[in-house]
This record gives structure tokens, C-alpha cells and sequence, in this order.
């Protein structure tokens, strides 16, 4: 009797799991995160000395924008 082939989870269903269904892969989720940084920088008129302000600002809206989604 022929063995049954049976599907191996590899690393794309492992990060499903962990991330939840349909949750976007972290490179991705860093990329929106960059890009709602820079929109907040020009919002404000630019200007040095605020990234990691930006940055966590970008980051509470589109985690907060993902835990809605799911």
C-alpha cells in the first residue's frame, strides 16, 4: 500500500499561525509602519529630532487598525 504524502507545514504557515489568518508578513507590516512614520513627519511640517515619536505613533494606528481587522 502507497504511503500517503501528507503536507509539512513550512515557515509561510508557521507565520499564519503565529500572526493570525491573513495578518500581513512582518517585512510588510514594517514597510506600512515606515510609510505612516514618513506621512506624519510631512504632516507636521517635517523637521529633525521626532522619528521614534513618528514611529510609535505609526505603529499604535496600524496594530490598533490589525486587531480590529481580525
Amino acid at each position: 500500500m502507497p504511503k500517503r504524502a501528507t503536507k509539512q507545514s513550512g515557515p509561510a504557515e508557521l507565520k499564519r499561525v503565529i500572526f493570525g489568518k491573513g495578518a500581513p508578513r512582518p517585512h510588510e507590516m514594517h514597510q506600512e509602519i515606515e510609510r505612516r512614520a514618513y506621512e506624519l513627519y510631512l504632516q507636521r511640517g517635517g523637521g529633525d529630532g521626532r522619528a521614534e515619536e513618528d514611529w510609535f505613533q505609526a505603529e499604535r494606528e496600524l496594530r490598533g487598525e490589525q486587531s480590529r481587522a481580525q
